[in-house]
């Protein structure tokens, strides 16, 4: 179990109380708990390096598969940095939800997975200690 997980359960199993307060940690918390069980931060890690390594070029296969799951990604990391990064990084975000979004056309696939992998290095050292 995850040390926000935790935490989460035991605000839950504690008395009910109406107070905003208690009630919006106890949101932040399972919020963050869920957003960080969906990523496998070594696997997107491994992911990074393989783009921005510059050892080889990702195959168009490759370059597919590793959009797929920085979109996935993306979906974590719009849940998680409201909570994590003060002020929230509007450019930063709107360029990731951008690249998330579009699809290139293959003769610019691999301009457009390093972009979007340099956006989400550009988030996570936003996040620092809280990300993924």
């Amino acid at each position: 179990m995850t040390p926000s997980t935790q935490a989460c359960t035991e605000l839950m199993i504690r008395p009910y109380t109406v107070e905003d307060t208690v009630a919006g940690r106890l949101l932040v918390g399972l919020r963050r708990s869920r957003a960080r069980d969906g990523v496998d931060a070594e696997a997107l890690y491994d992911d990074l390096n393989t783009v921005l390594d510059g050892q080889h070029r990702p195959t168009s296969a490759e370059i597919r598969g590793l959009a797929d799951r920085f979109r996935q990604v993306t979906l974590v990391l719009i849940e998680l940095v409201p909570f994590t990064v003060t002020p929230y990084p509007v450019d930063a975000m709107q360029l990731l939800i951008e690249l998330r979004a579009s699809q290139p056309q293959s003769q610019h696939a691999y301009r457009h997975i390093l972009r979007f992998a340099l956006a989400i290095v550009d988030v996570l050292g936003l996040m620092g200690d809280d990300g993924p």
